[in-house]
């Protein structure tokens, strides 16, 4: 973790874009406060509005399911998953999760920093998960 100074980003003090069917994203640590080593985003996502099976080629991510429920597939596993789960996916595992109810809120943190802005874009051209290296898989989660 490179920090030169501390960080505090209070509730709702980070740059948020919505997205979809009211889904947010709120960014928390963006790559370049942490010499581009990780970044945190914390993300509100609504049913309807989860992200196709992907897989990073770049970075490791974590999540923290804060509130709600979802069932994540991850490397072929269909898990049910409560608030207070955490997870750990390594970069080139496929993934992908589908929310229970209206929404489910999650911490994220991208390791090496910098896909960040796919979830809170800088501009139009942040709009092509290829520029992150992510790889968007046409098949759906099992089920």
């Amino acid at each position: 973790m490179s920090l030169s100074d501390p960080i505090l980003t209070a509730p709702g003090a980070g740059r948020t874009v919505e997205s979809g069917h009211g889904s947010s994203a709120e960014l928390k640590i963006a790559g370049e406060q942490s010499g581009g080593d990780w970044a945190v985003v914390e993300w509100r996502v609504r049913a309807g509005d989860e992200p196709p099976m992907h897989t990073h080629t770049r970075e490791d991510e974590t999540l923290y399911l804060l509130e709600g429920a979802i069932t994540a597939y991850v490397g072929g596993e269909k898990i049910e998953v409560e608030a207070g789960s955490y997870a750990a996916l390594p970069k080139d595992v496929p993934h992908a999760l589908t929310v229970h109810g209206e929404e489910a809120r999650l911490l994220i943190t991208l390791e090496p920093a910098g896909a960040e802005y796919l979830f809170v874009p800088r501009d139009d051209s942040d709009a092509d998960p290829a520029k992150f290296g992510l790889v968007i898989h046409q098949a759906a989660p099992a089920m």
